[in-house]
């Protein structure tokens, strides 16, 4: 019977043990709310007091607006004029060359005659004059002229040039080598500076030069 109940004595010693010391833990107390407030009321007291440099404002430095240069087009007066006109043909001849004046104008007219192989002067007056190319040169002073579908040139007689002393504007026309026997080129040499203008008339055919002075 002791042996019994020691066994069953000790069980319960431990057991008692064990709830005491479950019992004596303590349990961690709860904040009050209140402290939980201040702290958080604190940390933002130091996020407001932070202090954040000011800001400068910076003054807007106007770049200088550049100056637009606008080159004026101009057109030189030493340029080159060319003028052409007349048709593709063959068997003419510069027969006559004539100079007048009207006002301050001074034309100078090339007619186109048919060409007669045998004829010193030829009689017959073409109807159309040939392809005839003239480039007045304001540097030089002169119309280089070239005329195409010509045999002949008999207004010069067989001379290679003819001089115009009387004329205030046109000083002479000089003939020039040129590689095709069915035309020719001529200088015609001027006093001073001009206007000059180029065109051909039908019925009889011949080529109009009017220069005027500048």
């Amino acid at each position: 019977m002791k042996r019994t109940i020691l066994p069953i004595f000790l069980l319960l010693a431990l057991t008692a043990c064990e709830e005491r010391n479950t019992l004596s833990v303590p349990t961690p107390k709860p904040l009050p709310a209140d402290e939980t407030v201040t702290e958080q009321s604190k940390t933002t007291e130091s996020i407001n007091t932070v202090k954040t440099p000011a800001v400068k404002t910076l003054k807007v430095i106007k770049e200088a607006k550049k100056p637009v240069v606008v080159q004026a087009h101009t057109q030189s007066k030493s340029k080159q004029e060319i003028f052409s006109g007349g048709i593709m043909t063959d068997g003419l001849d510069i027969g006559t060359i004539r100079l007048g004046k009207e006002g301050a104008t001074t034309r100078l007219v090339l007619d186109s005659y048919k060409w007669n192989r045998d004829a010193k002067i030829p009689s017959i007056r073409a109807y159309e004059t040939g392809y005839y190319t003239f480039t007045y040169d304001p540097k030089t002073r002169s119309i280089i002229g070239i005329v195409d579908g010509y045999r002949g040139f008999s207004a010069l007689h067989g001379a290679k040039e003819r001089t115009f002393g009387s004329n205030n504007i046109v000083k002479k026309l000089s003939m020039k080598p040129y590689a095709d026997d069915s035309g020719f080129k001529f200088i015609i040499e001027l006093k001073q500076n001009a206007k000059v203008n180029v065109f051909d008339l039908k019925s009889p055919g011949r080529i109009i030069v009017d220069i005027t002075p500048r």
